[in-house]
């Protein structure tokens, strides 16, 4: 179904014409004028930099008048134009200025709602609805006091800022006080489009198609645009009811509206057919998928043209015409196959660029301890020779450098095998059988589960990214890491194991830090060997507990146990005795005691493998 939103736009829409030349307007409300006329249409049409040419020629004019409300505004357009531009940063600056100048000196309070409620638009653009829900709650209750005008647009965003957060009640609170109040034609419209949006997603057609009908005998709602959307939205809510006789002429009715605005598209006309289908009148769906297809086509819909295939693979195979709807139907296929390709190619394109970023730091960092290594063995090799010249009393002294520059040697040889080791194992390995799964899962036309597997994986390899490169990182994103990964071999493995995970209460706040990676690789050694050809369903059990100075962490599994030295794979010794490494050294950092314990639980009549890790954190 389609809905109308309202762009980012600080003032009213004025139906104006847009210029041929920028004009030198002489007083501050012919600028403002100006601006609301000339300007905002560009908004409208998307198309900010053009908006931004006309703001920048129109600053000198600004700075001259020094008019306060004309200055706020100015702010407020171009933090709109930033905004667009996905300048987020730059956008602040704009909006903050306007609000600490209406703030100072605009006696009305009128600007200062303004600029709280479009900063309240920024943080909603960045994804964060508690900042964006501080802001216009305070635009609601100030509107409230100096100008109720302003308060059914405060409504529209707060209710946008509650759907994002999910607050159904608060969400049709501000609906319907918004729809109440404005007087507006079409932010009236919007309001009921977006109540009847609600209705349908709380299941209620009844009143969605109530509200429908309702404005199609007021006469406040007259522009053609809204009425083919609402005619549209109309017919398709009433063929969800099964009501396709009375829902038909609507849809046509949009039809012929959108054809004579210049807006006709496959979406539209697909719904057409798919009315028709359900009425039985094959052939009119026939026709017109075939003219969805071709405005599909030409728009590069994707998604449309998959939906266009399907249907007329059901269409001939309801008139028995069996061939075509196996054609139609290959055709589908390969129609969605383009669609998933394209998706899931963005995002591996984003995957790749950030695993080359992280490829890049890690060769810079490297770089930057071999040098200061190297540096230290040329000052050690300088302090010898001083040492040798001195005489046989600092021999002892000689020896010792000579000690330290071996260890350091070792070190960066040990720290140039790990991250080898660490990219060898994130990269080829893990990356691989993740594809592989997601390949599976697309030949097996499962789309649903393809994205929400993609999206998991993008959300591990993110987190990753960013504990990898900190020698600490806080338990909770750890903890959050581990998490992500479980659910991610959860989907791989459907139905072979469960998995508990608790830590102690209160673990987000308690600011700990540990080093990263240290249990996911003995959550992997279960997974991947003990619950491998298992008769029985796995269970791995996850217990993080916090002792004064170390936390108790214990992974058990109910699988196969320890194997014989000879079925052992050399990646998990391996990675064992990395780890046992890195409880050492970090037992000698922190002066704690750091421990691993590995357990075949069949000496204590049981099954599978217990590991136990006494862990030293630090504090944040």
């Amino acid at each position: 179904m389609r809905f109308i939103t309202f762009l980012p736009i600080i003032v009213a829409i004025a139906g104006c014409t847009r210029p041929q030349a920028v004009r030198s307007p002489a007083k501050a409300d012919s600028v403002l004028a100006f601006m609301k006329s000339d300007i905002n249409p560009y908004f409208h049409d998307r198309q900010p930099a053009e908006a931004g040419r006309k703001l920048d020629s129109l600053y000198p004019a600004v700075q001259k008048l020094n008019d306060v409300g004309l200055t706020c505004s100015y702010f407020r357009f171009k933090g709109v134009q930033f905004i667009m531009e996905e300048k987020y940063d730059s956008a602040r600056i704009f909006l903050n200025e306007s609000l600490r100048l209406a703030t100072e000196k605009d006696s009305t309070g009128k600007h200062v709602i303004a600029a709280k409620i479009q900063l309240a638009d920024l943080w909603n653009e960045e994804a964060h609805p508690d900042s964006a829900l501080h802001y216009a709650r305070e635009a609601y209750y100030l509107a409230h006091k100096s100008d109720t005008n302003g308060l059914p647009l405060i409504c529209l965003r707060l209710s946008e800022i509650y759907s994002e957060i999910g607050d159904e009640p608060a969400l049709r609170k501000y609906l319907f006080e918004g729809f109440e109040r404005t007087t507006q034609p079409k932010l009236k419209t919007v309001f009921a489009n977006n109540i009847a949006k609600y209705y349908t997603e709380q299941k209620q057609l009844d009143s969605a198609v109530l509200f429908f009908k309702a404005m199609e005998n007021d006469t406040l709602f007259s522009n053609p645009y809204f009425d083919a959307v609402r005619y549209e939205n109309l017919g398709i809510l009433l063929d969800k009811q099964g009501k396709y006789t009375e829902g038909l002429p609507y849809q046509l009715k949009a039809l012929a509206l959108n054809r004579e605005l210049g807006v006709l598209d496959g979406e539209s006309v697909f719904g057409v057919a798919d009315t028709y289908f359900l009425m039985g009148r094959f052939t009119e769906s026939q026709t017109y998928l075939d003219t969805a297809y071709a405005l599909a086509t030409e728009a590069g819909d994707q998604s449309v043209i998959t939906k266009i295939w399907e249907k007329r693979a059901k269409n001939h195979a309801e008139r028995g015409q069996y061939r075509e709807a196996y054609a139609s139907m290959d055709s589908a296929m390969d129609a969605y196959e383009t669609e998933v390709d394209s998706s899931i190619a963005v995002q591996a394109r984003e995957l790749e660029t950030q695993y080359a970023v992280k490829a890049k730091d890690d060769e810079i960092q490297q770089l930057s301890f071999e040098n200061k290594v190297n540096r230290q063995i040329r000052q050690q090799q300088q302090l010898i020779i001083a040492a040798m010249i001195v005489g046989v009393a600092l021999v002892a002294a000689i020896g010792f450098l000579l000690y330290r520059r071996r260890k350091l040697e070792q070190q960066l040889r040990e720290t140039s095998l790990r991250q080898r080791l660490l990219r060898s194992q994130m990269e080829p390995h893990f990356i691989f059988n993740t594809l592989s799964v997601l390949q599976s899962f697309i030949r097996n036309d499962d789309r649903e589960k393809s994205i929400r597997y993609l999206n998991k994986f993008a959300r591990l390899v993110r987190i990753s990214l960013e504990n990898a490169r900190e020698s600490f990182v806080p338990l909770k994103d750890e903890v959050t890491a581990l998490e992500s990964y479980l659910a991610l071999q959860l989907m791989r493995f459907e139905g072979a194991f469960d998995y508990t995970l608790e830590v102690y209460e209160q673990y987000e706040e308690d600011g700990l830090l540990i080093p990263p990676m240290l249990l996911q690789p003995f959550v992997e050694n279960a997974i991947q060997h003990g619950l491998r050809q298992l008769d029985r369903k796995g269970l791995i059990s996850i217990h993080i507990g916090r002792g004064p100075h170390v936390l108790h962490c214990v992974i058990e599994d109910n699988g196969r146990g320890l194997q014989p030295e000879a079925e052992k794979q050399e990646k998990t010794s391996l990675s064992t005795v990395i780890t046992q490494e890195r409880l050492n050294m970090l037992g000698k950092q922190t002066k704690r005691p750091a421990s691993l314990r590995i357990i075949d639980k069949r000496s204590e009549n049981g099954q599978g493998i217990r590991v136990e890790l006494d862990v030293p954190f630090r504090r944040s």
